[in-house]
């Protein structure tokens, strides 16, 4: 079934920064990992098959979970628009049923697809992917490149998809001082972590919301409480821990009438038994803006 002229988008996950336990170097994932891989990479090919080949509504209706959230990155001039299933499910039905829109495929940029576990019932599924639209008797027309982030949920055995972002490989926003969103997410970033590297952790509490969700690929899923408490434990344990940003990694991306979604890597360092041990790590962080004030709803921590 040919679709309509725009792209469907699939991704979203949410955010990041770490601490758990001692700061460690990148280690290899663990072998049921490796299932776990394979796994939603199967479920990642049927959705797209589902979505640009045979159409089947009804099948694609059971690969997400009641309460699934799409977030929608369509560049600069448009900003993110979070989609809840049923609105994402009634858009994709109106692309299936335009029979002149153009054909499109997707492909995954090869060595991009990346799968961390959280918890024995949660998993992140992180790639970049190509979509291009097919004509017959030319070249495949690039016209898409993008970023997905895909959170997954096991629900009575079987994994679904629970909440997506999609951003457009092209719309980083630039480290211009006329960017306000930038700057402002910059400055947020900086006072949260100007508080965590001097061990603060009253100054550091006010930058989290109480339904904080936090994935991290190493420690799962924890909440508000755990993390708070998880941030002291590493200022208690390592005295003279520090948290930089990594030049240059920030990017960040306004969510319509809720917040800003920041994506970078950080590097944290302390000393121990005389020497210094550093790693560097990817995140994602979403912001939500309410009451005048920044504060982070959903936290993704990777690349450990």
């Amino acid at each position: 079934m040919k679709l309509k002229n725009t792209i469907l988008k699939v991704p979203l996950g949410v955010i990041a920064f770490i601490i758990s336990g001692h700061i460690a170097m990148a280690q290899s994932q663990p072998k049921t990992s490796v299932e776990l891989f394979n796994l939603l990479a199967q479920k990642d090919s049927l959705f797209f098959d589902g979505v640009f080949k045979t159409c089947d509504i009804k099948k694609l209706e059971t690969m997400f979970t009641g309460n699934y959230v799409f977030y929608h990155d369509k560049g600069y001039f448009t900003p993110t628009e979070p989609q809840t299933r049923d609105d994402f499910m009634k858009n994709l039905r109106v692309r299936c049923d335009d029979i002149n829109g153009p054909v499109v495929r997707r492909e995954i940029v090869k060595g991009s697809l990346q799968v961390f576990s959280a918890g024995s019932d949660g998993a992140m599924q992180l790639g970049e992917q190509l979509f291009f639209v097919i004509t017959p008797g030319k070249k495949d027309q690039l016209v898409e490149q993008s970023k997905f982030t895909r959170e997954w949920r096991k629900k009575n055995g079987d994994w679904k998809m629970e909440r997506e972002l999609d951003y457009l490989v092209n719309t980083k926003f630039s480290n211009s001082t006329s960017n306000s969103l930038y700057n402002e997410i910059a400055h947020v970033d900086s006072l949260l972590f100007n508080a965590f590297n001097a061990h603060d952790i009253e100054a550091v509490n006010p930058f989290f919301d109480k339904g904080l969700e936090f994935y991290h690929d190493k420690g799962g899923l924890s909440g508000y409480n755990e993390t708070i408490a998880g941030l002291k434990h590493n200022m208690d344990e390592n005295k003279d821990i520090r948290r930089n940003l990594e030049p240059g990694s920030l990017e960040v991306y306004p969510i319509k009438d809720y917040g800003a979604v920041e994506i970078g890597s950080h590097r944290f360092c302390h000393h121990e038994n005389g020497k210094e041990i550093c790693g560097t790590f990817k995140f994602v962080h979403v912001w939500q803006k309410k009451d005048g004030a920044w504060k982070i709803t959903r936290v993704v921590s990777y690349d450990h």
